[in-house]
C-alpha cells in the first residue's frame, strides 16, 4: 500500500471515499466507533467502572471492554436497549439523509 504523507490524509480519505465498497466499510466502522464512544461516555457520566456496569448486565467486564473499543461483533439491539437501561437511558434510532 501506499505511504500517505499526514498532510494528506484528508485528501486520501476523499479519494478513497469514492469506492463504493471502501465508503461502506469505512461508513460501518464510523458508526460503531461512534457507539462505542458514547456508550463509554454515558459509563463515564454515571461514575461507572466498566465492570459496574457489566455486573448491571450479568455480563462480563472484557464484553463492555470490547463494545467500547468496538471489538464486539455480536451486539444486538436487545443488549444495547439493556445498555441504555443500565445507564438511565432509553435508545431511539433516526435515519440521516445521504
Amino acid at each position: 500500500m501506499k505511504k500517505i504523507r499526514l498532510e494528506n490524509t484528508e485528501k486520501h480519505l476523499k479519494e478513497e471515499l469514492k469506492n463504493e465498497r471502501f465508503r461502506k466499510a469505512y461508513e460501518l466502522e464510523s458508526a460503531k466507533v461512534a457507539l462505542a464512544q458514547k456508550i463509554a461516555e454515558l459509563r463515564q457520566e454515571k461514575h461507572l467502572r466498566q465492570i459496574d456496569l457489566a455486573k448491571k448486565l450479568g455480563t462480563t467486564q472484557q464484553f463492555i471492554s470490547q463494545i467500547e473499543t468496538g471489538e464486539e461483533r455480536n451486539l444486538t439491539l436487545g443488549t444495547l436497549i439493556k445498555i441504555a437501561e443500565a445507564l438511565g437511558k432509553k435508545i431511539t434510532i433516526s435515519f440521516a439523509n445521504l
